[in-house]
């Protein structure tokens, strides 16, 4: 009779208990949450998901701060940049910037830091104008952020 107990209350744990949270089914599904994939493909289809909404987000659409190039956007962090207080990000660090033209999403521009350095990524559609590590066009705007390339950090 103990052991049915005990099954039953294990098979009860929530995704609050501390068992749940660490199996590795709980840690692929934050992780794939958190960290945006590299390549145009998968990174459409985890934008598609709205993986991104549950990050640290500007609260609307604005107009592009200075020196931006994105135009309308809103920009959302991930827990690793969001938390990052001082320095060099993290790997791991990324955003999501939505691009915003008539009231609506119309592409995305991506940045995650990786060990090689920052991965980008801006597209409108199927239309990509920047996928990979150090893309100059890139690289040559975000050399001029305050912080490690990054010009808007999320909390």
């Amino acid at each position: 009779m103990l052991r049915v107990v005990v099954l039953v209350a294990l098979i009860g744990c929530s995704a609050d208990d501390p068992v749940a949270e660490n199996s590795p089914d709980a840690q692929v599904g934050q992780a794939d949450r958190e960290l945006p994939p590299q390549g145009h493909s998968p990174l459409k289809a985890w934008l598609a998901d709205g993986h991104y909404k549950s990050w640290a987000c500007e609260e609307a659409p604005h107009p592009a701060r200075p020196p931006g190039a994105h135009g309308t956007n809103r920009i959302c962090s991930n827990a690793v940049l969001s938390s990052s207080l001082g320095g060099e990000y993290p790997v791991g660090a990324a955003s999501v910037k939505e691009l915003w033209q008539n009231g609506r999403v119309t592409g995305f521009a991506v940045g995650r830091k990786t060990t090689d350095g920052w991965y980008w990524y801006e597209a409108y559609g199927d239309n990509v104008i920047a996928d990979g590590v150090h893309r100059a066009l890139c690289d040559n705007c975000h050399a001029g952020a305050p912080r490690d390339n990054v010009f808007t950090h999320v909390r």
